[in-house]
C-alpha cells in the first residue's frame, strides 16, 4: 500500500513497534466500522499509560482512518497519508500546494477536507489520488467535517475566524448523487447555542459537536438529524472546564481532547468524565482517535498535537503521537 509519489514525503519517524499486523483491502474505502474495543477497558489515564511521538506533522489538526486502515492526517500545511515503510512511519502529502487544512471525511471512495482558504477539497481514495478544491464554501473558518446519513456532508464554521467576524454554525452540503465532486446545495443547518463550535462527529442520525457554550467553558452537544434532514432535538451531553477541540466516538462514549490543558478524556454515555490524562500530557491536542490495523492496535489512541497555532516548525506540538498502556512489569 503506497501513497502518491508526485508529492515528496514530509518526514520519516522513528521505527514502529506495532501491536497489529495484516493488511487491509484498498477496495474497502467506506467510513471505518465501529471499533471492537470495549471503551471501559481503555487506558486513558497517565497512571496506566504514556504518550510517545510517532512523526512530525506540522500544525497537526485532525485524523481519520478508512475502513481498510489507511490513515489520513490534516495539518496547517497539507493533508497527509501515513504509511509504513520498512517498519517506519512516513507521511506523504496529498495536495500539490499548501493550505491550512482542518476537518476530514470519507464518503464512498472520496476523501474530503476543509481548508481555511474557504474551500472544500476532495480527491479519490485510489492510490495516487490528490486533493483538489471543488467548492467555495464562503466561510472564514471551515473546521470539523463529517459525512451525513443521507449522502451529504456537515461542517462546522468556527471557533475563530481569521480576518472576519465569528459566524458559529453547522453547515450542510448536499452532494450530487451522480458526482461526488459536485455540491448541489449549501445551507446553514444549525447555530442555536454554538458560541465556539470546533469538532464534529456522527453516530447514526445524531451529530456530536464540541463547543464553547453558554455557561460552560467546554461542552459536547448532540443534535438529532430528522428524517427530512432538518435539525431535531439538541442537548448538552457533557460539560467540562477546558477548551475542547475535535474528538471521536467509541460507540456511545466520546474520546475528547482538551486543547488548552493538554489532555485527552473519556466521556461515558451519561456525560460523565470517567478517565483523563494528566495536564500537559500533550502539546495542545486537536483530536484523538482509536488506532486501526494494519498500522496500529485497536486500543492505541492516536493524538494530533497541534502546538502553537501558526507555528509549523518548533518542537511544541507539530506531531502525530500515540498514547498506549504501559507494558506490564
Amino acid at each position: 500500500m503506497m501513497p502518491a509519489r508526485r508529492v515528496a514525503p514530509l518526514l520519516v519517524a522513528a521505527a514502529l513497534t506495532l501491536g497489529a499486523c495484516g493488511s487491509g483491502s484498498d477496495g474497502d474505502n467506506r467510513a471505518p466500522p465501529q471499533s471492537p474495543v470495549d471503551p471501559t477497558t481503555l487506558c486513558v489515564d497517565s497512571q496506566c499509560g504514556s504518550s510517545s511521538k510517532l512523526l512530525t506533522i506540522p500544525d497537526a489538526e485532525n485524523l481519520l482512518f478508512s475502513a481498510s486502515g489507511r490513515l489520513f492526517v490534516s495539518s496547517g500545511l497539507n493533508v497527509f497519508e501515513v504509511v509504513r515503510e520498512n517498519d517506519t512511519l512516513v507521511a506523504y502529502a496529498l495536495y500539490e500546494s499548501t493550505c491550512n487544512f482542518t476537518g476530514l471525511a470519507i464518503r464512498g471512495n472520496v476523501l474530503y477536507a476543509n481548508c481555511f482558504d474557504g474551500w472544500l477539497y476532495a480527491g479519490p481514495l485510489e492510490i495516487g489520488g490528490l486533493l483538489q478544491p471543488i467548492h467555495d464554501l464562503g466561510l472564514a473558518a471551515p473546521n470539523g467535517l463529517v459525512d451525513g446519513p443521507d449522502g451529504d456532508l456537515y461542517l462546522v464554521n468556527g471557533p475563530i475566524a481569521i480576518g472576519a467576524l465569528p459566524d458559529p454554525k453547522i453547515v450542510r452540503l448536499t452532494l450530487d448523487p451522480d458526482d461526488p465532486y459536485k455540491v448541489l446545495e449549501q445551507s446553514d443547518w444549525y447555530s442555536d447555542g454554538l458560541l465556539g463550535p470546533n469538532g464534529l462527529q456522527r453516530r447514526g442520525r445524531t451529530l456530536y459537536v464540541s463547543n464553547t457554550g453558554a455557561g460552560s467553558l467546554g461542552e459536547i452537544r448532540t443534535i438529532e438529524i430528522a428524517a427530512d434532514g432538518t435539525p431535531g432535538a439538541s442537548a448538552q451531553l457533557a460539560s467540562f472546564i477546558s477548551v475542547p477541540d475535535d474528538f471521536s466516538l467509541i460507540g456511545e462514549y466520546v474520546l475528547a481532547t482538551w486543547y488548552a490543558t493538554g489532555q485527552i478524556a473519556l466521556i461515558d454515555p451519561s456525560g460523565a468524565v470517567v478517565a483523563n490524562t494528566a495536564p500537559l500530557t500533550f502539546s495542545f491536542p486537536s483530536q484523538a482517535r482509536l488506532g486501526q490495523p494494519p498500522l496500529f492496535a485497536p486500543d492505541d489512541i492516536l493524538v494530533t498535537e497541534k502546538g502553537i497555532i501558526g507555528d509549523t516548525g518548533s518542537n511544541v506540538g507539530n506531531a502525530l503521537s500515540v498514547f498506549r498502556r504501559n507494558p506490564a512489569r
